[in-house]
């Protein structure tokens, strides 16, 4: 690599993936909270699933905001990207990006294939259990 090459600007996907991989590690964080292990692997996302469980459950009694649900939904959906590219969909051509305008990082592959795990996590945490992640994770890597 070239000196002036240092001085380049990250592409947006890389800035997506570095900012996934840091709420990831905000996951793993607060998951040693809960006396849990969020390692990438697909039993981790059994773990996910019960602290998000406490944490929807939760919601009834705290009353966050919708942009501080965002938030956990972000960290925690962040986990759970980088948990789907690491079993089987960065071999499937996904990655950490946008779509459009917006400005949600999603999953996404060069044909217009997309999911969105912050979504999901968040629909997790708002609608209860009918929004497992498990169910997502496991359609995610075997449907797909």
């Amino acid at each position: 690599m070239s000196f002036f090459n240092l001085f380049q600007k990250k592409s947006a996907d890389d800035h997506w993936k570095m900012y996934a991989r840091k709420m990831s590690s905000v996951a793993q964080d607060y998951a040693g909270d809960f006396h849990k292990t969020l390692d990438y692997s697909e039993k981790s996302i059994m773990e996910l699933e019960e602290i998000l469980d406490w944490y929807s459950n939760d919601i009834a009694v705290s009353k966050p905001t919708d942009n501080q649900i965002w938030s956990m939904a972000t960290i925690f959906g962040s986990y759970l990207g980088e948990t789907l590219l690491k079993n089987g969909l960065s071999e499937k051509g996904f990655s950490w990006g946008t779509e459009g305008s917006s400005n949600i990082p999603l999953l996404r592959k060069q044909d217009g294939t997309y999911l969105t795990p912050n979504d999901k996590v968040y629909k997790r945490l708002v609608k209860g259990r009918e929004d497992s992640v498990v169910s997502f994770y496991r359609f995610a890597t075997t449907q797909i």
